[in-house]
């Protein structure tokens, strides 16, 4: 069985990033703003599990956990 490539995992993370950025930008209202925000969040959390997968090394899904509590904090 073949594995997804490191560098899907990359694109779909800068776009999805990308995606969040222009929502932070262009929209106004702070719901759009905050779901723009965790999109971002996501999209980090996505790279940091790529990496962690790639390089067989568990710190960066330690560091999901992280980022995980600070998105949890700001839908408080």
């Amino acid at each position: 069985m073949t594995s997804v490539p490191l560098n899907y995992y990359l694109a779909l993370s800068a776009i999805l990033f990308s995606l969040g950025v222009i929502g932070v930008l262009t929209r106004r209202n702070a719901i759009i703003v905050f779901m723009s925000i965790e999109l971002m969040l996501n999209a980090v959390n996505l790279t940091l599990v790529a990496f962690s997968s790639f390089l067989g090394d568990s710190t960066g899904q330690v560091f999901v956990f992280f980022v995980m509590a600070v998105a949890a904090a700001e839908a408080a």
